[in-house]
């Protein structure tokens, strides 16, 4: 079975926005699809390509073409009008083997325990 292997490798605050680079080490490209929850609160605006689940998560995607270029790392923005993010989740709903899903988490040092 060929296996996705991603993850989260950088997440950096760049003028308002969020910069999220992903790793894939597997050999099956898959879509990016992030759970994004933010702090609640506040007017943010949404992505075109985000979904809000609730007032303050949203499931954001990307297709599988961004790596057929080849590149193992995508960099993808996320800009939720300057909402803080709290947490990324790399493959929320695990739809692709994966042999480490602890590094598809990141937590925002403020919101971590």
């Amino acid at each position: 079975t060929e296996a996705v292997n991603g993850s989260i490798k950088t997440v950096t605050k760049v003028n308002g926005k969020t910069d999220v680079t992903i790793h894939q080490a597997g050999e099956m490209p898959s879509p990016i699809v992030l759970k994004v929850e933010l702090e609640p609160g506040g007017n943010g605006g949404t992505m075109p390509n985000a979904k809000m689940v609730d007032a303050n998560t949203a499931i954001v995607t990307w297709p599988e073409s961004v790596w057929f270029d080849g590149d193992r790392d995508e960099k993808v923005v996320l800009d939720f009008g300057g909402r803080k993010i709290t947490k990324i989740t790399f493959d929320p709903f695990r739809r692709f083997p994966d042999s480490n899903p602890k590094d598809n988490v990141w937590v925002s040092k403020s919101n971590a325990k």
